[in-house]
């Protein structure tokens, strides 16, 4: 099954998510690819305090045959969000890591 992954921002008091744009073969591939593109983007436009405090978290999801399990936009990125913290608070992370 394709994984896409996505990560979270919890910076100023706001939690964000965004998703990558290319499908991975494994969840593991998946969040590694994500939390390295991550680190050299913030690496370009942040100084390294700034991208500390964000205290990121990574994921990824299983889109199955579909290319999106959410809606495309900041809608999906909400529900992705909403979902990615329902999992938190049940314990069912699976290889959610924070960094």
């Amino acid at each position: 099954m394709p994984w896409r992954p996505y990560v979270v921002s919890n910076k100023l008091g706001r939690r964000q998510a965004m998703r990558g744009t290319r499908l991975y073969d494994t969840k593991e591939e998946a969040i590694a690819s994500m939390k390295r593109k991550n680190e050299n983007w913030m690496k370009l436009n942040y100084d390294k305090k700034y991208s500390k405090s964000s205290n990121f978290e990574y994921g990824a999801v299983d889109v199955g045959k579909r290319k999106y399990k959410y809606k495309v936009g900041s809608d999906g990125n909400k529900a992705l969000l909403k979902d990615h913290d329902s999992a938190k608070k049940t314990g069912n992370v699976g290889f959610n890591f924070k960094y």
